[in-house]
C-alpha cells in the first residue's frame, strides 16, 4: 500500500497522489466486480438442475451408481427370461396349450425387457431412470411371477401326465383285485385298489385347476397374488406324493397276485 504523509493523507500538498491512489483503487475494484460478475454468471450458467441432467459431482456419483444398478438387473432379466424359454422348450409333459401360453408371455416380457436395456444408457435424469425401473418391475415381475408361473406349470403338467398313466392301470389293476376275489387277500387287495383309484383321481382334477389358476396370474396383480404360487406349489408336492402312495398301492396288489408289473 502506498504511504502518505499525516497532511497527505489529510488532503495536503502531496499533489495528484490521493487523486491516483483513489483512481487506481476504483479501476481494481471495478476489475475485480466484473471478474466475480463473470464468474457468478459463468457458475449460474453452468449449475442445470439435476432434473434436466441427471446430477452433478456427489449425485452425479449416486445417478451413475444407480444407472449401472438398473443396467444389471436388466441384464440379469434378460438372461433369466432366457432360461425360462428353453426350460418351457426342453418340458416335454407340458400340454401344446401350455407351451404356447408360456411362451407368448415370455416373449413378450423378452421385448419390454430388451427394449429398456436399450434405453436405460441414454437416460440423463433420476426421473427416467425411476420411470425405466418402474417398469421394469411393475410390466414383467421376472422373478416374482413368470418364473414361478413357468416352473409350477410345467410340475403341474408332469404331474398331469403321470397320473393320466396312472389311470390308465386302473382296468388291469382292477381285473387282478378281482381275480383274488373269495382269496385271503382279496379285501386288502381291494382297500388298496380304492385308495389307487382316489388318489390318482385327486391328481387329475386338482392339477389341472391349479394349472389354470397359475396361469391366470399377471404381473400387475403381485403382490396380492404371491399366495397363489405358494399354495399352487404346495398342491404340485401333494400330488407327486399322492402318485408315490398310488404307486404302493398298485405294487401291494401286484404282490397279492403276482400277475401285475406297473408301468
Amino acid at each position: 500500500m502506498l504511504s502518505l504523509s499525516r497532511k497527505g493523507r489529510q488532503g495536503g500538498s502531496v499533489k495528484g497522489v490521493g487523486r491516483m491512489s483513489n483512481h487506481k483503487w476504483q479501476m481494481a475494484m471495478s476489475g475485480a466486480l466484473i471478474a466475480s460478475g463473470a464468474f457468478s454468471f459463468a457458475a449460474a450458467a453452468g449449475a442445470a438442475p439435476a432434473s434436466a441432467t441427471g446430477a452433478t459431482g456427489a449425485q452425479g456419483s449416486k445417478f451413475t451408481q444407480q444407472k449401472q444398478q438398473l443396467e444389471q438387473q436388466l441384464a440379469n432379466r434378460a438372461t433369466q427370461l432366457q432360461h425360462l424359454l428353453s426350460d418351457v422348450q426342453g418340458a416335454h409333459s407340458l400340454t401344446t396349450q401350455d407351451a404356447n401360453t408360456l411362451s407368448a408371455r415370455i416373449t413378450t416380457e423378452q421385448a419390454s425387457i430388451n427394449a429398456l436395456v436399450a434405453k436405460v444408457p441414454n437416460d440423463a435424469t433420476f426421473a427416467q431412470l425411476r420411470a425405466d425401473r418402474a417398469a421394469m418391475l411393475k410390466d414383467n415381475r421376472v422373478y416374482v411371477v413368470m418364473t414361478p408361473q413357468v416352473f409350477i406349470t410345467i410340475e403341474g403338467d408332469s404331474a398331469l401326465a403321470q397320473a393320466n398313466v396312472l389311470v390308465g392301470n386302473e382296468a388291469t389293476l382292477s381285473s387282478e383285485v378281482s381275480s383274488l376275489n373269495g382269496l385271503p387277500g382279496y379285501q386288502n387287495a381291494l382297500n388298496h385298489y380304492n385308495k389307487y383309484v382316489t388318489r390318482v383321481a385327486h391328481v387329475t382334477t386338482n392339477m389341472t385347476s391349479v394349472v389354470a389358476r397359475v396361469l391366470a396370474q399377471t404381473p400387475q396383480g403381485y403382490p396380492g397374488n404371491t399366495h397363489v404360487f405358494v399354495s399352487s406349489n404346495e398342491q404340485v408336492r401333494d400330488a407327486n406324493i399322492s402318485m408315490a402312495n398310488a404307486s404302493y398301492d398298485a405294487s401291494v396288489i401286484a404282490l397279492a397276485t403276482g400277475g401285475y408289473t406297473g408301468s
